[in-house]
């Protein structure tokens, strides 16, 4: 189960395709619910349920997907998203309903060991049912039109691409700050911003800030074909989110070979050791030395991309993933 409409939860759902062709690789039969943008073929999941009777069911986000499953009679499992470790348990009105949903899962699947702590810390009651299931680090195809091409942007210029969807906690209006700062400073830099609008008043804050300066541009949600290529065409991938579960931007990014910075959270310091194989930022300063450090030297930006391709194409192998996540599913 991935929560809809699709095209707005974008990691949720590329998680899940990811779950259900690993799954179906091994000889399982997996289906998909939920997985339709506005406007789709509107599925009742206790149809789904009967049709298919499942030996087990797993839903991904606790609060969007998980709500639904705690009258089923059949073994379920949830595996939890940054929004509900960081975002939604914490919500005075949501966190009830995470936190029950937690409590009477069979299973509980976290992407490190550090949220699993969190999990225990928060929920006692789901101390000994929680399963780390790391997120796999798979290659997007780069066959698409790239970003200096299709926006005329010079070779020459250091590109910085900021993906993921426009709301609060992604952190963009941090980053246009530094980038206006930089470029007012002499740096030859551009930003450029992509991902769909989660939160409308946010993201038309983010455009009309936008729109003032030349140093940045924002696009829509990117194809998957040109989100490859977007990766391979940036000089350093960007992650200024104030909160993050296993964020699939940076393992995208770093398996094809890209420098990242990233604001420096438990879930960005789970994926990227800082100095080694990306860099860390605690605050906006620091963002702008970082960003200015690699726009100053592009053979450290490299050594940074092959670093951390080697690094998570050792921890993060997409087999890897489905044999943890088939260890919980028998646990369950």
């Amino acid at each position: 189960m991935t929560p809809a409409p699709t095209h707005l939860h974008l990691g949720g759902i590329a998680t899940v395709s990811r779950y259900r062709e690993g799954l179906q690789n091994c000889g399982h039969l997996c289906e998909l619910f939920g997985g339709s943008s506005e406007g789709g073929l509107k599925q009742s999941l206790e149809g789904t349920l009967g049709r298919f009777r499942p030996d087990i069911v797993h839903a991904h986000d606790a609060l969007r997907c998980g709500m639904q499953l705690l009258g089923s009679r059949a073994p379920w499992v949830i595996s939890l998203s940054g929004e509900d470790l960081y975002c939604d348990a914490l919500h005075e009105a949501h966190g009830p309903m995470v936190c029950e949903v937690i409590r009477r899962a069979h299973r509980v699947l976290v992407p490190s060991e550090e949220a699993g702590l969190i999990v225990e810390e928060r929920v006692p009651d789901a101390i000994g049912k929680i399963d780390v299931v790391p997120r796999a680090a798979v290659k997007l195809p780069t066959s698409g039109t790239d970003l200096r091409r299709s926006l005329g942007i010079p070779r020459q210029r250091f590109l910085v691409f900021l993906p993921g969807g426009l709301r609060p906690v992604k952190g963009q209006l941090r980053a246009i700050s530094v980038a206006k700062m930089l470029r007012a400073a002499g740096a030859d830099i551009e930003m450029i911003l992509a991902g769909p609008d989660q939160d409308e008043a946010y993201a038309n804050e983010v455009r009309q800030l936008c729109d003032k300066q030349a140093a940045v541009r924002v696009l829509p949600t990117l194809a998957n074909e040109r989100m490859g290529a977007a990766y391979l065409d940036a000089d350093v991938v960007l992650n200024t989110s104030q909160s993050e579960g296993s964020a699939p931007t940076i393992l995208e990014a770093g398996i094809l070979g890209r420098p990242v910075i990233a604001s420096d959270v438990p879930g960005n310091s789970e994926l990227i050791r800082h100095k080694e194989t990306g860099l860390l930022f605690q605050n906006d300063e620091e963002m702008a030395k970082q960003i200015l450090a690699l726009y100053r030297n592009r053979s450290a930006a490299g050594a940074l991309g092959v670093r951390i391709r080697e690094d998570f194409s050792r921890r993060f192998g997409a087999e890897a993933e489905i044999r943890s996540l088939l260890s919980a599913y028998a646990a369950a």
